[in-house]
């Protein structure tokens, strides 16, 4: 067997490498918010329902190429021939609920520093094309053979195996449409950071600072967009080694989004390492979209905190705890909106009033 026919250790080291990278990522993540902020919420839950999944998807990539995965099926086994594409089958199943569990993450965490009501609808309209696609592709996936367990049976070359397979055709079609949608769903929540941060009174290089951390998770749409031409390697017999770079960048798209959706989410760790005092709130001149203002002690009126990197402005945007971090007042003196707490200074926020957000 020559050395190009054997991507096993390829597969490997891909799935290996982003796998400690997104556990490093994810566990920095869960430090940050349980021990600095203090403050674990929805979108924390769902990354780590995304790593549990991911796990799982990069472990059955690891256990395939062992017996088969990268590897012609001249070479293998029935055995392993069988084994491998179960194994290939997990991978599916694992992917498909770490992919929409990493997208919801991020959308869950902008929400929370989003205050246009506009903006909102963007992000509930993502999530729900996200889940939607998510679960028709995983489910055409995972019953395409009939039993299921014919999927992997077939290969063993035993004539006494029987079933059916849906149209391969159908299956590259649909993996194409559910790519369409995953690229289209990255690039919106990608962008759409730009729109929360232009119009803030900060200096430019803080605004492209803050709008590309809160945009790093839209790397994975170019695993996605660089998968495409692969996707037609589902019809190839030698399906084993010829699907090897959908696995592997498969697999990369789901690193990176769960790796730079976390990272995103780290600022307060690297201020208590660096000594640094607290950083400053910035707002956008929005009115709240939540009825619950009033009752959280936030006037609907109020210059809304959108900085998501310091741990009390988090407090406050926790819309799915009880009551918020501390009571947040503003007022409007000669043309400039100011705001202050019972834990802050009072700060000149945004040169612009409510009315002209």
């Amino acid at each position: 067997m020559a050395v190009t026919d054997d991507r096993s250790l390829a597969v490997k080291a891909v799935a290996a490498s982003f796998m400690s990278v997104a556990s490093v990522a994810v566990i920095l993540r869960c430090y940050v918010r349980l021990c600095i902020v203090k403050g674990f919420g929805w979108d924390d839950s769902m990354m780590v329902f995304a790593m549990i999944f991911y796990l799982m998807f990069s472990g059955c990539m690891i256990g395939g190429s062992l017996y088969g995965t990268g590897k012609r099926f001249a070479a293998l086994t029935p055995e392993n021939r069988v084994t491998a594409m179960e194994y290939w089958w997990l991978c599916e199943i694992a992917y498909c609920f770490s992919s929409v569990g990493c997208k919801v993450s991020v959308c869950i965490f902008l929400m929370r520093v989003t205050v246009k009501r506009l903006h909102h609808w963007i992000l509930y309209t993502v999530m729900f094309l996200t889940i939607i696609t998510g679960l028709v592709f995983m489910f055409l996936m995972l019953l395409q053979c009939k039993p299921l367990e014919y999927f992997w049976t077939k290969v063993a070359g035993d004539p006494n195996i029987k079933g059916t397979c849906m149209d391969i055709q159908i299956i590259i079609a649909m993996t194409y449409v559910y790519s369409a949608f995953a690229a289209l769903c990255d690039f919106t929540v990608g962008i759409l950071p730009i729109f929360l941060v232009r119009r803030l009174n900060m200096h430019r290089k803080t605004k492209i600072a803050v709008a590309g951390i809160l945009s790093m998770a839209c790397i994975a749409s170019c695993a996605v967009i660089v998968r495409l031409p692969f996707v037609k390697t589902f019809a190839d017999p030698d399906f084993l080694y010829a699907t090897v770079d959908i696995a592997i960048w498969s697999n990369i798209e789901t690193g990176l989004g769960i790796s730079a959706g976390s990272l995103a989410t780290l600022r307060p760790l690297v201020r208590v390492i660096r000594g640094s005092a607290p950083e400053r709130y910035y707002s956008i001149p929005s009115p709240m979209p939540w009825r619950s203002s009033r009752k959280q002690g936030i006037r609907e009126d109020s210059v809304f905190p959108l900085s998501l990197l310091d741990h009390e402005a988090q407090g406050r945007l926790r819309v799915d705890k009880a009551g918020p971090a501390t009571t947040v007042h503003s007022t409007h003196v000669h043309g400039t909106w100011f705001k202050w707490t019972r834990t802050s200074s009072e700060e000149r926020l945004n040169a612009e009033s409510p009315k002209d957000g």
